[in-house]
């Protein structure tokens, strides 16, 4: 079902735009109505997706490094020159642990990983999504409304072995996620987190020719939930996690949104009764409780061993 344009008069920036999920929501933001500008560091990969038709009239393409306080500052000021305002924020810019790899293998021990690359995935994976809120929410605070999401990954993926750099990156744009949304309390400016749920079929992290899991999630399943948690339906809801993978698109939009949030249902019910609607990413334990998952989700199926799911 074709989105409404529920984000029409909004401006939207995602970052890791020339490629994979990003793009994917990127194109759902359009469609739903927003001004887009996408953030990377491949200007081929921008200028073959403003061509697209969905972007007809409403794409800056902002070619910037993520990992560079200026280049985030100047995206910023792009976009705000253009568009006159910045409402959404999706940070979704990464690379994988093979940065750190000399053969460029999808793990790497710790004690064996390139050291400048190591740091180069924290840099881009967790600062540069720092750096693009940094500058990204003071224009949403003067407007008194704005959303910041970002894309993470599974808890296993963040403890595995052999991706140290990608995993503690990650982590830390969790944790980041509900400081920032305490920093953020009364403002109308929301910070959540989305991912896919599973390993995605994205080029930069499983690349033509190198060893893949036997199913891969469809980038897809992230467009309709990044839409609504760009929209003014996901209002007074912060410091939230949802799995792309849960979202059932022919549940009404609250309600597949409940169902995908972290945590499930019944916990679902519980949070509906606190105010504001704040509800926890890590439990005590380190860890979220299991997901109840829904009878029908968005286009893809639970896939993959708890190994793999949610390597991306």
């Amino acid at each position: 079902m074709a989105q409404a344009q529920v984000l029409a008069g909004r401006v939207a920036v995602v970052t890791g735009a020339a490629n994979g999920m990003a793009r994917v929501m990127a194109r759902a933001l359009a469609g739903a109505g927003a001004k887009v500008a996408g953030v990377d560091v491949d200007a081929g990969g921008l200028d073959r997706l403003a061509a697209e038709p969905v972007f007809a009239g409403k794409f800056l393409n902002a070619v910037a490094d993520v990992s560079k306080a200026a280049d985030c500052r100047h995206a910023v000021e792009q976009v705000l020159g253009t568009f006159g305002a910045l409402d959404i924020l999706i940070n979704c810019a990464g690379i994988s642990m093979s940065t750190a790899a000399g053969h460029k293998e999808a793990r790497i021990k710790f004690f064996e990983a390139d050291p400048e690359g190591w740091q180069r995935i924290v840099a881009i994976n967790a600062i540069g999504a720092f750096l693009m809120g940094r500058f990204a929410a003071e224009p949403m605070i003067k407007r008194g409304w704005g959303r910041i999401i970002n894309v993470t990954t599974s808890f296993d993926t963040m403890l595995a072995g052999g991706l140290s750099a990608y995993g503690a990156s990650k982590a830390a744009l969790e944790a980041s996620c509900v400081s920032f949304a305490k920093d953020l309390e009364g403002t109308g400016v929301t910070v959540n987190i989305l991912v896919p749920g599973g390993p995605t079929d994205t080029p930069g992290f499983f690349p033509p020719g190198k060893p893949r899991p036997p199913l891969l999630l469809d980038p897809e399943i992230m467009g309709t939930p990044a839409v609504w948690l760009a929209s003014p339906q996901s209002d007074g809801i912060s410091a939230c996690r949802f799995i792309a993978r849960d979202w059932d698109v022919r549940l009404p939009a609250a309600e597949a949104a409940a169902r995908a949030r972290a945590g499930g249902m019944a916990r679902a019910r519980r949070e509906r009764q606190r105010s504001p609607r704040v509800c926890d990413v890590v439990d005590v334990s380190g860890s979220m409780p299991p997901t109840r998952a829904a009878p029908h989700r968005a286009r893809a199926p639970r896939t993959g061993s708890a190994r793999h799911r949610g390597s991306t």
